[in-house]
């Protein structure tokens, strides 16, 4: 039985949340700490806008040295809200780095959101800004393929949601972008932790492929416009 984890909604820094949600890493604190971060439509110089925007990048920006699979749910919150901000207010600040944590923790169930996010995106900027590769998790795209296959063969029902995810995967296959799956992963955590002396974060499926000593390089300014 999983104990649930009490949380008030007070003021907390992005590590204080990090620290609550790793003391008790489960869906039920995931839950409870999305109240401090979740999608708040306002109305901000007659702008459609997000009261909890601020807050959610300190977490995701917090997240970046350290990020592991124990954070799996807490990050799939914060994407869930980045995405639903995006959707209502167009802002999609922070949908690349979490897409690049859910990338690194290689976890193939991931794929069906990250393709969400790409082409379902209501805003063509963001469609156009999230790449194609983040879809596999790091993973060959045959075996992305495979994966999607056996899910729609074990829930049918399940392939109405992504009638199209199969045919958007086999054109990734014939027209990649990337050389390999190595390419990619180097271009993208050399994106957030610097091409020179980089590293992955801990225990990601990414670090397999570092061999580099960690690097206090800054991450790069942000190429959103």
């Amino acid at each position: 039985m999983v104990q649930k984890t009490s949380v008030k909604k007070s003021f907390m820094t992005a590590q204080e949340l990090i620290d609550t949600y790793r003391s008790s890493p489960n869906e039920q604190t995931a839950k409870d700490l999305s109240t401090h971060f979740q999608f708040e439509s306002v109305i901000q110089d007659d702008i459609p806008a997000d009261s909890n925007f601020e807050f959610r990048t300190d977490v995701v920006n917090e997240l970046l040295d350290s990020f592991s699979l124990a954070d799996i749910l807490l990050i799939r919150s914060l994407f869930k809200e980045e995405v639903n901000c995006d959707r209502a207010t167009w802002g999609h600040a922070n949908l690349y780095q979490l897409c690049f944590y859910l990338y690194s923790l290689g976890q193939l169930e991931d794929t069906f959101i990250l393709y969400d996010a790409k082409y379902n995106a209501l805003n063509m900027d963001t469609g156009t800004m999230l790449d194609r590769e983040s879809i596999t998790v790091g993973h060959e795209i045959e075996e992305v393929i495979a994966y999607v296959e056996a899910r729609f063969e074990k829930e049918p029902a399940f392939m109405d949601q992504y009638p199209n995810i199969l045919a958007d995967l086999k054109d990734l296959q014939l027209n990649p972008d990337y050389d390999s799956v190595a390419t990619y992963s180097k271009f993208i955590k050399g994106y957030f932790f610097g091409h020179e002396e980089i590293s992955s974060p801990k225990n990601t499926s990414l670090q397999k492929d570092s061999q580099a000593t960690q690097s206090n390089t800054p991450k790069p300014w942000w190429k959103f416009w």
